[in-house]
């Protein structure tokens, strides 16, 4: 296990293959680690492959708002077989479960308005949700996010405020505020939810870095210790501090949402930028690399 980040720093590795030795279980983020949306990351079938070989136990534990078997077939298509990992643990996956369980203890057939585009409308599939586009009439907003990739926070703020209007609780689905598809930046439902948040909408947030999401983890967990489980992401507000709040171990990866700190040439990570935002955000990682990569001793 690695020394206590807050006396020790962070300890800056080149590849996976530094502490692949030091853990059993690696719980980690698919956007910004494994791929952007549109590929995979290079490099990262081979450290998939090495923790196979050493039989790690792999979760992919994504705050991507779309139910778990969605999420494997997109991992087919980018070449990664279900026989790579133990499994794929979703912030719609959980949602869906809540989502069920309110259904299940109200008398009432719930109206909801959706907040997020079509690709995202299975995650209502199953359950007994009347869909309303009549905002004075909905009982639950279920925000999975921007309708398209390149919308604005402007775009939402008349019907956030109307919903807030009319006293309508949201659920998030996806905390992110930010993501990368390819080499763009985009709004997340994280970034609705804050603003909805900010004029005094009530919101309750489902995948990293809130408790649900690794409960469901660690119920799915034979015999485990924390001090052999690594948390691998890109985001210091989610993946980072989840790991933070659950006392385990956290692997930084540059080359995602906070490649800012990575040289130009992202192959290195700048120490003085790298150190500059954990100061900011005062989150801390245990472990940094520059990008998600195995290379044999």
């Amino acid at each position: 296990m690695v020394k206590n980040i807050m006396k020790s720093g962070t300890q800056i590795i080149k590849d996976m293959s530094e502490i692949i030795d030091n853990y059993d279980v690696f719980f980690i983020d698919l956007w910004g680690v494994v791929h952007n949306g549109v590929k995979l990351f290079p490099g990262v079938l081979k450290v998939l492959e090495a923790l196979k070989v050493k039989k790690k136990v792999i979760f992919f534990i994504t705050n991507a708002p779309r139910r778990a078997n969605v999420i494997s077939t997109q991992l087919k298509e980018f070449g990664i077989n279900d026989d790579l990992y133990e499994r794929i643990v979703s912030s719609g996956e959980i949602t869906w479960f809540y989502l069920r369980k309110k259904i299940m203890n109200t008398s009432k057939v719930l109206k909801f308005y959706h907040i997020g585009p079509p690709r995202d409308e299975h995650l209502i599939k199953g359950l007994e949700f009347e869909e309303c586009n009549d905002l004075s009439e909905v009982d639950i907003i279920v925000n999975t996010g921007p309708w398209g990739d390149g919308d604005k926070l402007e775009n939402y703020t008349k019907v956030l405020n109307t919903s807030k209007k009319y006293s309508i609780p949201m659920i998030c689905s996806n905390p992110d505020k930010t993501v990368i598809r390819g080499n763009s930046f985009m709004i997340c439902a994280g970034a609705l939810a804050e603003y909805y948040e900010e004029i005094g909408g009530k919101v309750e947030y489902y995948g990293k870095p809130y408790s649900e999401i690794y409960n469901y983890c660690f119920q799915h967990l034979n015999n485990f210790d924390k001090k052999k489980i690594l948390f691998v992401g890109d985001s210091l507000d989610n993946d980072i501090k989840g790991a933070n709040i659950q006392k385990c171990d956290s692997l930084l990866v540059t080359n995602g949402i906070h490649r800012e700190i990575n040289k130009s040439n992202s192959e290195e990570i700048d120490e003085l930028k790298m150190k500059n935002l954990f100061k900011m955000k005062k989150i801390y990682p245990n472990l940094a690399i520059s990008k998600f990569c195995f290379e044999e001793k």
